[in-house]
């Protein structure tokens, strides 16, 4: 992320910033045409999936253990026991715990032995990142499910940091599911009742961008 600044008058004060940033850093949406060529880009996704319900499954505890963790369709079956079948339009968020390590790269990353990388934060996957993520047979289940219009994760990716051909994007990228990567704290969301408003940088023909996540608690 680059900002620029010139100082162009001394008769009054006037800012103004030359902004550039990857579509894929930092807190932000992939648009379905990341990973599936046809795919709504970020400025066809239809405004009324980025205000939807939140639902929230945290597989904090599982995580914490083992990194290479996954969200399974038992987490899944589990969510709609207790609470009911998704109702449209959702976003399904996913709580690893993760979040809390993110000024922490080799922690974040789930880098071993202090290996260095220079990466998008969804790009080529090495077997040095062990991080969560969404399984493929979970995505599977997402994908056919149409009141999910999006998956939103505290990971650096949608897919696991070991995963080598990221299937989950692409499964869910192909039925036109938004995801939301890098999403910070959700340690306040609940499973249920709250109200996610996904926002972002509107790039004509853009595979992603920059995403303001908001959630409003019930």
């Amino acid at each position: 992320m680059q900002f620029g600044y010139k100082n162009i008058t001394t008769v009054f004060r006037y800012e103004a910033n030359t902004f550039s940033a990857s579509e894929h850093g930092g807190t932000h949406m992939d648009a379905p045409a990341h990973f599936w060529k046809g795919g709504w880009t970020l400025d066809q996704i239809p405004v009324e999936r980025l205000v939807a319900n939140a639902a929230l499954i945290d597989i904090e505890d599982r995580s914490q253990k083992d990194p290479d963790s996954i969200l399974t369709p038992d987490d899944l079956a589990d969510w709609k026991r207790q609470h009911g079948s998704f109702q449209y339009p959702t976003i399904l968020l996913v709580r690893t715990g993760n979040a809390k390590y993110w000024s922490d790269s080799e922690r974040y990353f789930g880098l071993q032995n202090g290996t260095a990388i220079e990466k998008e934060s969804d790009g080529p996957a090495t077997p040095e990142l062990h991080f969560p993520g969404v399984g493929a047979e979970a995505a599977r289940l997402l994908a056919d499910d149409p009141a999910i219009v999006g998956v939103g994760i505290d990971t650096p990716s949608m897919d696991p940091g070991n995963a080598k051909t990221f299937p989950t994007h692409v499964i869910l990228y192909a039925a036109n599911k938004f995801g939301l990567e890098n999403v910070g704290d959700m340690s306040r969301v609940p499973a249920t009742g709250a109200t996610i408003l996904a926002l972002p940088m509107k790039i004509g023909g853009g595979s992603g961008g920059p995403c303001r996540v908001l959630v409003r608690l019930p």
